[in-house]
């Protein structure tokens, strides 16, 4: 889906449309998975309290600092390089005057729809059938192939599998975490503190603050 609404159809209504159709498919798919053929609860433990928010939220800006830490490097002229691309493609995507409302999208709602499949569904699933480190490592390359294919087209292939390897990282360091605490609240709360990040960023970037 990601090849075909970012790479082959970009910009246009079908393509949008089906960009919709993936991110609907991500809530309905683990909810009838887990309900109706697995026979579970969807249990997020998201009222685990504010400490085990506050560990992700901690998490997410150490990798915040990291990223901004990146470009400060010759790698971050690469991230630049890019910025006509990024503004490009989010125009085409028709958000670009809507972008405060999508980025806070993209980093609170989407970024909790993301941890409930990645991570509750895909990791928590995996972790019943294989060992643990194997769970984490699937699941984490899974989570960074889609980031994989969006990136590259913004950048060289050889930047977009580093930048998806680093997203990679980020969804073991998550599924980790939720194995730790029992909740997916801290893993929630880290990744949109770095959606967050990236979102300002890419803003900036586009010359939008």
């Amino acid at each position: 889906m990601s090849l075909i609404y970012f790479v082959l159809l970009p910009g246009i209504w079908l393509g949008n449309a089906l960009y919709v159709v993936m991110k609907v498919m991500l809530v309905v798919w683990p909810t009838v998975a887990t309900f109706w053929i697995l026979k579970e609860r969807l249990d997020l433990g998201l009222a685990k309290g504010w400490r085990v928010a506050m560990i992700g939220v901690g998490l997410g800006g150490i990798i915040v600092a990291l990223m901004l830490g990146l470009m400060a490097t010759p790698l971050g002229e690469i991230v630049r390089a890019g910025a006509g691309k990024i503004q490009t493609k989010v125009a085409g995507m028709g958000v670009l005057d809507h972008f405060v409302w999508f980025a806070l999208f993209l980093s609170v709602i989407h970024s909790l729809i993301e941890e409930v499949y990645w991570r509750r569904f895909v990791a928590g699933n995996l972790l019943k059938l294989i060992s643990p480190w194997k769970a984490h490592l699937l699941a984490g390359i899974g989570f960074s192939a889609h980031h994989v294919v969006v990136v590259s087209q913004f950048f060289p292939l050889g930047m977009a599998f580093f930048l998806g390897s680093c997203v990679g990282i980020g969804g073991v360091l998550w599924s980790v975490l939720m194995v730790k605490q029992r909740s997916l609240l801290g893993a929630w709360m880290s990744h949109m503190v770095v959606d967050l990040g990236i979102m300002v960023i890419g803003a900036r970037l586009m010359g939008l603050l």
